[in-house]
């Protein structure tokens, strides 16, 4: 099984604060104010972005490799008493077959 390590929410809190920076850009503007230094420049995540925040440091935190998974399968290995249902082994293949079609 490979783990792809691209992480698609790595830019996001760049890019969060640009939209931010942006909009109160646009808010003085019509307002008739100064745009403000860059130095008091702020960032206010939604909801949803803290979620998503957290939710990255949760993937960021889970390790690649299930230590205690892997000693467990390996033990069965070993010790002969591993058995896959060939059903499964075909559902899988099959499943991957399909998400290469889409992708």
């Amino acid at each position: 099984m490979e783990i792809n390590s691209k992480n698609a929410l790595a830019g996001l809190n760049a890019s969060v604060q640009r939209i931010d920076v942006q909009q109160h850009a646009q808010r003085s503007q019509k307002a008739g104010e100064e745009s403000p230094a860059p130095s008091s420049d702020r960032i206010e995540l939604s909801v949803q972005g803290r979620e998503i925040q957290h939710l990255n440091e949760l993937i960021r935190s889970t390790p690649d490799i299930r230590e205690a998974k892997v000693e467990q399968i390996r033990n069965a290995v070993e010790s002969g008493t591993y058995n896959v249902k060939a059903e499964k082994i075909a559902d899988k293949i099959l499943g991957g077959n399909m998400i290469d079609q889409i992708l």
